[in-house]
């Protein structure tokens, strides 16, 4: 092979060299951001799911409260309306059938018994309440961190295919140093024997002269 037709099939296979570097540094840039955009919606998914935790608790703890006061009232068997209907009840006797000084203040007594039992049935509405409030939010939290994580799924398939497309380039460009390397030994070679042919003209003419 001529000097000149390997020195440009060199001067190629080097063009087509880096390209395929500059090319890998934009497939790299893109493998790299997802890397960025994965790592990002873990640690915002991760957040969602301490907060969904936390929450978790908080109703665990509201439960039990609730559990406890609903003892009670399984205990006495009351509940809110019977409470009320007894508080009238006692009301009704006071109003109604004077009871003796003594009589009024037991029931008095037994009237501020059966509030105290009426704040505590509010308390349940409330922390019924409250539950619900936060089982909805539990359950918006959850969908956010289905969302997050699919997100992670679809950078983290960005990131695979963008890594795989790196190697692949990164396999073309040794292949072609390979020849690079196979093609430059030619041309040292090539080089040597010009350089001894000149030298063998250059005795020749000598000879001649």
């Amino acid at each position: 092979m001529e000097t000149t037709t390997i020195k440009k099939e060199l001067e190629n296979l080097n063009n087509k060299i880096k390209e395929l570097y500059e090319k890998a540094e934009e497939i790299k840039e893109k493998r790299n951001s997802a890397n960025k955009e994965v790592k990002s919606h873990k640690e915002k998914r991760e957040n969602i799911n301490k907060i969904v935790k936390e929450k978790i608790e908080l109703i665990r703890t509201l439960k039990k409260e609730r559990g406890e006061l609903l003892t009670e009232f399984k205990e006495l068997k009351v509940n809110k309306d019977s409470i009320n209907q007894k508080i009238q009840q006692l009301e009704t006797i006071i109003e109604t059938k004077c009871p003796s000084l003594e009589k009024e203040r037991e029931l008095v007594a037994e009237i501020e018994s059966y509030k105290k039992l009426l704040e505590k049935s509010n308390i349940i509405d409330q922390l019924n309440k409250k539950i619900a409030e936060i089982s909805e939010e539990i359950s918006g939290f959850v969908k956010k961190s289905a969302e997050e994580h699919e997100k992670v799924l679809e950078h983290a398939k960005i990131s695979a295919e963008n890594h795989q497309k790196l190697m692949e380039i990164y396999a073309q460009i040794n292949k072609l140093k390979e020849k690079s390397k196979e093609l430059y030994q030619k041309l040292k070679e090539s080089n040597k024997e010009n350089e001894k042919e000149k030298e063998e003209n250059k005795r020749e003419k000598r000879k001649s002269q």
